[in-house]
């Protein structure tokens, strides 16, 4: 019988693995220095948060918080893959039924054991990682370096996009303290941390280098309208967004699993594809989300951890 303790490289294969799908919406959006900057800020954030919590629970004030907050991404991850989806089959109308298909396998992983679906992000880590490896082969022969060097957007929703791709680390806090004893982890686990930023940095310099910033800024998915040119067919773009679901899954997978033990993920899935139908988080301000995480790590550093029973 498996054991249904967690590891802490299974958390840190999640955030990696989960944290792309942030990066592929952010890619020809965010100018890749920033990411750069905030991939440093980020894991030294993360260094400083771990030492801070170490193997302990969040104080029942501070996961409520973060509970409310996981709902609210999970909801936009949600909206973005379902219209994501839709406009890659070149359908209309509601996006109700597609909302419902992506929650299906979350609602069923969120009702069992959480150390199951943390076993199947250890998988689907391999397929993205031979996914972005080929991408990137096939795109960086082919891209204008001088575009690399124009700038894309503005500093600050540079810095918050990147801000938005690192925190995909703080929703392993919540559930944390339930993984095996880490001994010598945190380390391996900053790594992995790292290397998203990094690879998200790349991501972005790719797509501007493939589209220029000026092209990017006019789509709506400028990562994967890029590596449709890869294969000269919109198909590859097509086939790029599906795989991509992998990624998107997992980021949905972790923050639904950031609510605990029992049936309180799937409820928070239940909950997130509400507030997608209605479009609910679409009606903040763009920066609402990434301020709010920056408010959940300054909270995390700020008040005590709580206690092991």
């Amino acid at each position: 019988m498996k054991s249904e303790k967690l590891s802490p490289r299974q958390l840190a294969v999640a955030v990696m693995t989960g944290g792309l799908s942030t990066a592929a919406a952010a890619a020809g959006r965010a100018d890749w220095r920033w990411l750069l900057l905030a991939a440093v800020l980020g894991t030294a954030v993360g260094w400083l948060l771990l030492r801070r919590v170490g193997g302990r629970p969040l104080s029942p004030a501070l996961r409520i918080l973060y509970g409310i907050w996981a709902v609210l991404l999970l909801a936009d991850v949600l909206g973005r893959t379902a219209g994501r989806i839709q406009q890659a089959g070149g359908s209309e109308g509601s996006i109700g039924w597609l909302l419902t298909l992506l929650a299906a396998p979350l609602v069923w992983m969120g009702w069992g054991k959480a150390a199951a679906f943390f076993r199947a992000v250890e998988i689907f880590w391999l397929a993205v990682l031979v996914m972005a490896a080929a991408i990137l082969l096939l795109g960086v022969p082919r891209m204008e370096w001088r575009w690399v060097l124009e700038p894309v957007g503005d500093w600050k929703s540079s810095l918050l996009a990147g801000a938005l791709i690192m925190s995909t680390g703080l929703f392993v806090l919540p559930i944390l303290y339930e993984a095996e004893p880490r001994q010598r982890e945190d380390r391996r686990g900053l790594v992995w941390l790292g290397t998203l930023g990094l690879v998200c940095a790349v991501l972005a310099a790719l797509t501007a280098g493939l589209l220029s910033p000026v092209v990017a800024a006019q789509l709506d998915e400028p990562f994967f309208a890029a590596a449709g040119l890869l294969g000269d067919s919109a198909r590859l773009e097509g086939l790029v967004s599906a795989l991509w679901l992998l990624p998107d899954l997992t980021l949905a997978g972790l923050l639904a699993h950031s609510w605990g033990k029992r049936r309180w993920p799937a409820l928070a899935v239940v909950i997130a594809v509400g507030l997608a139908w209605i479009g609910a988080v679409d009606a903040l301000p763009k920066a609402a989300l990434p301020l709010g995480c920056l408010v959940l790590a300054i909270l995390t550093a700020a008040l005590p951890p709580g206690r092991n029973k």
